[in-house]
């Protein structure tokens, strides 16, 4: 044999050592991290390699969401090891233990956990994705903007939008046409927060092909590469971190600052002034209590999903619906016909149909938080570790017939005065809003856009299910927010 072909052979010899070398090493490495949850003493679900327990949310068959309702669907545990690819991660279940964790021991879990760098996406630096000290002096600055006195500040613009909706929706009553109300709500809601929180003017219904509204579209787009990075920063944010992923596309960033910046530079140089929430950030720079990167705001907007499965329960429930138009109606009656701020405040039993679709229809269906010092499990002797991932499957919680009789039965009185007499969250768990100090500021907020937008519907007009809405929805298996695949598509009958 020649010195060339034994040095060949040596190579490939080499080469497939080395090879070996290394798969043994990483099958050793997976087992010993596949065995984490048993080493502490933590009921687990068996993983498998690479996809830890969610394989179909990793290969876009499902949301991340679903699937973890699923495994909290498959479970009787009060807390369950789970793994996120392959991170070990914690599905609580018990109420009693996730109240303790969102309130009692905020001070071990007071971190979100998803991936947000500022540095590389100026829009991760707002309140939802900040942790620590910048968290908390965000809040503290924040806060106030959601009291009662600013959102009945705020009211009169909300309740114009209102208006446009109602007369939008008029060119359809009576007509073959049926309304796909996700759409129709995103122009609603689109026009509130571009008024409300930018201070624009935009007016989506005579301008569909807006630009906020098509860069708003475009940052919730159930596109490949934004599921990508939405699952990394929640199921494995440390891969995020490493790979400095931006949250958001650069195009939809830029174009949000530079709006924040014109029309920052146009109220100081005019001297304008308005009863909004970008006035109240002027004010905050110019107090120095925020810099201008303070003001770029991320503007979630999960309300138009809210409003269109609201309307859509609504007309699975045609008796629920008479019943809550009946309430605008006596409810005005008593306000000289205005729809005002303390007349939305009396229509409570509206506010009980969007409290049951936001059970029903959760925005996100998964809440979580990071373990930041070690946490002993109450009646265990298991240690969570710091650094630990907590999973809360929203949609789970609020669809177990443990705490909701016929969970899938749209019953808004579940939600009345009467009923929630003897109620709290161990027997009525409810987190569409988070729960605890980091519970969402802008929960009031939302809720009375979603408000507004369903009383000046219900106020004119009749809604059915379009034909298409003969079977179950189906929700769409990508996208971080619930919605319907093919959207709530109805009919409208002048009333």
């Amino acid at each position: 044999m020649s010195a060339v072909s034994t040095e060949k052979m040596s190579s490939t010899y080499t080469l497939f050592t080395i090879l070996f070398i290394l798969i043994v090493t990483v099958y050793f490495y997976v087992r010993k991290l596949f065995c984490y949850w048993q080493r502490i003493g933590v009921p687990f679900l068996q993983p498998k390699f690479p996809f830890g327990n969610f394989p179909n949310s990793i290969l876009q068959k499902m949301s991340f969401s679903e699937e973890l309702q699923n495994v909290y669907n498959n479970s009787t545990e009060p807390v369950l090891g789970i793994y996120t690819t392959l991170k070990p991660s914690l599905l609580v279940r018990d109420p009693e233990i996730i109240q303790d964790i969102l309130k009692a021991n905020f001070s071990s879990f007071n971190h979100r956990g998803w991936y947000g760098n500022d540095k590389v996406d100026p829009m991760a630096g707002n309140i939802l994705l900040l942790n620590g000290e910048k968290w908390r002096q965000m809040r503290s600055v924040f806060s106030p903007a959601f009291q009662i006195g600013k959102l009945r500040a705020m009211f009169d613009v909300i309740n114009g939008c209102g208006g446009s909706l109602q007369k939008f929706v008029g060119q359809f009553a009576d007509t073959e046409t049926t309304v796909e109300m996700r759409e129709v709500a995103a122009y609603f809601t689109t026009n509130v927060i571009s008024s409300v929180a930018f201070g624009l003017d935009v007016d989506c219904f005579a301008n569909p092909k807006s630009e906020f509204l098509k860069y708003g579209h475009m940052f919730f787009d159930a596109s490949f590469k934004n599921i990508i990075r939405s699952n990394l920063a929640i199921m494995n944010p440390t891969l995020a971190e490493f790979l400095r992923l931006r949250f958001t596309d650069k195009e939809v960033c830029d174009f949000f600052v530079e709006t924040v910046k014109l029309n920052l530079e146009h109220r100081e140089k005019n001297n304008v002034s308005r009863k909004d929430f970008f006035q109240m950030l002027i004010q905050l720079r110019n107090t120095g209590k925020i810099q201008d990167d303070g003001i770029d705001w991320r503007g979630y907007e999960s309300a138009s999903t809210a409003i269109s499965f609201c309307m859509y329960e609504l007309s699975k429930n045609p008796k629920l619906q008479e019943r809550a138009y009946e309430e605008i109606v006596n409810v005005l009656a008593q306000h000289d016909g205005q729809i005002s701020f303390e007349s939305m405040n009396a229509m409570k039993f509206i506010e009980s149909c969007i409290d049951e679709t936001l059970r029903m229809h959760p925005p996100f269906g998964v809440l979580t938080r990071k373990c930041t010092k070690n946490y002993k499990l109450p009646n265990t002797n298991a240690i969570i570790e710091e650094g630990t991932m907590i999973m809360l499957s929203v949609a789970g919680l609020q669809s177990d017939p443990k705490y909701y009789e016929n969970p899938e039965q749209f019953s808004p009185d579940r939600f009345s005065s009467e009923a929630m007499v003897d109620k709290n969250f161990l027997n009525m768990p409810f987190l569409t809003f988070g729960e605890g100090p980091r519970v969402c500021l802008g929960a009031k907020l939302g809720k009375l856009k979603v408000k507004v937008g369903i009383v000046h519907l219900l106020q004119r007009y009749k809604f059915e299910l379009g034909d298409v809405h003969n079977k179950p929805l189906k929700f769409h298996p990508k996208s971080l927010v619930k919605f319907a695949v093919g959207g709530i598509n109805l009919k409208v009958k002048a009333r």
